[in-house]
Order: C-alpha cells, then sequence, then structure tokens
C-alpha cells in the first residue's frame, strides 16, 4: 500500500515537473539553399520555439563540420522564439551537400534535436578532374602537371587573364585547350592549365597555392592547391640518428638506409665510416645498385655519458652534391 502511494506520488511530481518545463518546438527543421555558386556564403536563421512553462536554454549548436557556423539565442522565455543562424562556407564543395546543426538544451523530452541544411553546390568555373596540383619528383627534375579549366557561365567571352603562384618555383600557365581534350558537355571556352614545378623547389613535402584570374563575373578568382613531395637524388633515412638513451649491451645495434632515388641501377657505397670511436658501421646490401642498409654496433665498450658524431658515406653518385654524405649521430651511454 505504502508502495502504491509513493509511486503515485512520484507520477504526480513527474507530471507537475513536465507541465512546468521547458519544451523546444523547430517551426522548419529542414532549410534547402538550392543551387549555389561555388565559393559563395549563404546564411539562414532557424526559429526555435519554446511552448513549455520554464526558459528554455540552448547550451549549444554544433554543426557537423567546420564549414558550417551556427550562433544561437541562448535563452527563450516561455512561449517566444529565438534563432539558430546557420553561415554556410561553400569554397570546397561541388554538387549536392547535406550538413546538420545539433541543437542541445534542456528540454527533457529533446534534449537534441537536428536542423538540416541542404545545397546544390555549382562550380561556374572548375578545374577537372579536380583544383588539386599533385606531383612527385626529384629535385634536379622539371614537373607538370595538368587540369582541364571549364566554365558554365554563358553570356561573355570567358578568358584566363592571369595566374600567380604562392613560390618563384611554381609556374602556372593557361592556354586554349586542344580538341582532342575539352569535355563535350562543357560548350563554352575550355583552358588546359599547367603547373610546372621546377628544380628549385626544397626537398619534402610541398603544399603551396596558385590563382587563376579570369573574366568570369560570379568567379574572378580560382585558388588550386599545388601539393606533392620532392625527393633528393639520394636519400640516408633517418637523415640523423637520435640513439636517446643506451645501454652498453654487446648486441646494441641501430639501422639506417641509404637510398638511390633515381634507380639508375649502379649505385654503390664506396666507404661507410664513423667519427665516434667506439661505434661501427657496416653496410647491407636491400637491392643492388639502389638501396643499401646501414648498421652501427659498438667497435668497444662505449664509456658513460653523452656522444655525438657523424657516420660519413662515400658514393659514386653522378651529382657531386651527394658523393658524400654526412649523417649526424648522438646519444647518451646510460
Amino acid at each position: 500500500m505504502k508502495q502504491s502511494a509513493w509511486l503515485l506520488v512520484l507520477l504526480c511530481s513527474a507530471a507537475l515537473f513536465a507541465q512546468n518545463a521547458p519544451r523546444l518546438v523547430l517551426e522548419d527543421a529542414i532549410h534547402d539553399f538550392g543551387s549555389v555558386v561555388k565559393g559563395e556564403v549563404v546564411e539562414w536563421s532557424f526559429v526555435l520555439r519554446n511552448s513549455g512553462a520554464a526558459d528554455l536554454i540552448v547550451t549549444d549548436a554544433r554543426p557537423s563540420c567546420g564549414c558550417t557556423v551556427a550562433q544561437w539565442d541562448k535563452v527563450i522565455k516561455p512561449g517566444e522564439t529565438g534563432k539558430v543562424a546557420v553561415k554556410l562556407e561553400t569554397k570546397d564543395f561541388k554538387g549536392p551537400i547535406n550538413k546538420t546543426i545539433t541543437v542541445v538544451s534542456n528540454d527533457i523530452e529533446t534534449p537534441q534535436a537536428r536542423l538540416f541544411i541542404k545545397a546544390n553546390i555549382k562550380a561556374i568555373v572548375d578545374l577537372l578532374p579536380d583544383a588539386n596540383f599533385r606531383f612527385n619528383k626529384l629535385k634536379r627534375e622539371a614537373t607538370k602537371v595538368q587540369r582541364l579549366l571549364v566554365t558554365e557561365e554563358d553570356g561573355f567571352e570567358f578568358k584566363v587573364v592571369k595566374t600567380e603562384a604562392s613560390q618563384p618555383w611554381i609556374k602556372l600557365d593557361a592556354v586554349p585547350a586542344p580538341q582532342e581534350v575539352k569535355q563535350a558537355n562543357y560548350p563554352n571556352a575550355q583552358y588546359e592549365v599547367t603547373a610546372t614545378i621546377g628544380p628549385e623547389a626544397p626537398v619534402g613535402m610541398v603544399n603551396e597555392t596558385a590563382t587563376l584570374f579570369t573574366t568570369s563575373v560570379k568567379m574572378p578568382s580560382v585558388k588550386v592547391k599545388i601539393m606533392g613531395l620532392v625527393r633528393p637524388d639520394v636519400m640516408a633515412s633517418p637523415p640523423r640518428l637520435e640513439m636517446g638513451t643506451v645501454e652498453p649491451e654487446a648486441d646494441f645495434q641501430r639501422m639506417l638506409k641509404v637510398r638511390d632515388n633515381t634507380k639508375a641501377g649502379n649505385f654503390e657505397l664506396s666507404s661507410v665510416t664513423c667519427t665516434v670511436p667506439f661505434l661501427t658501421v657496416a653496410q647491407e646490401v636491400v637491392n643492388k645498385g639502389e638501396e643499401y642498409n646501414l648498421v652501427v654496433k659498438f667497435s668497444s665498450p662505449p664509456p658513460k655519458g653523452d656522444f655525438n658524431g657523424k657516420i660519413v658515406v662515400k658514393t659514386n653518385a653522378a651529382a657531386d652534391e651527394f658523393k658524400t654524405i654526412e649523417i649526424p649521430i648522438s646519444g647518451t651511454v646510460k
């Protein structure tokens, strides 16, 4: 009997709390921007209504990606409305997209509600197959990467008027596309765009930009990415051997690689020495004429403390800068 009474009290309390609680109502949870020109920023405000009897506290409006920025009213009084303002950046998209914004509030029945935005991003001026110029080259080489520039904008003579690149060793050229590379479903002017990465490009990963300036009214400039890897003719991996703290054990060893990226097939190491007196370096053939391992071991019991030196590798590389390779080496004997 007592349990039934307590249950009745709890149910009444819950019902009373629900009556006095806030309640989130979405006027319209979906907005379709329709066709949007790539690069445009579009905005929309969703309406939130509080149909409950207490303040609706909106603690978050969380977009599904960084391209969508949301601002919102934090407190909505009973019977009143608030907004979630959405801003969509379209520069990195093409074609149909769907994004969500998760609204978090103190509505006990629906603590999380979702808003949806849709759009069809149309690239009025576009690079095919994409706007990324990817390459992998040796430093001494000049490499070219090509893309096709097309437009769907009518009513004038479309032209590329200027190009710019973020580095002097990147050259961007745009010429009318030859008939054999043109896309039949784009009736307007088409250009063949060539990015040339010169031998001055530094060794390592490349992540640069370039810009095509056009006569397009809606897209007067088109950003492109120049991404890739510049490799030296001969490469030591790692380029610096940092051993850290090592135990003075007889079976101690570390390994490096020396590789000829030109793949000429006749690459050899004529000698390998080390300036640290208690270390010795032996070479092992991985792929004759192309790749070798360097095995570092103790040649005698090492003294405790820090050590620094270098491994000196003599090669038969064609380029003078790779005939001698010096690999810094350091560590601490425990």
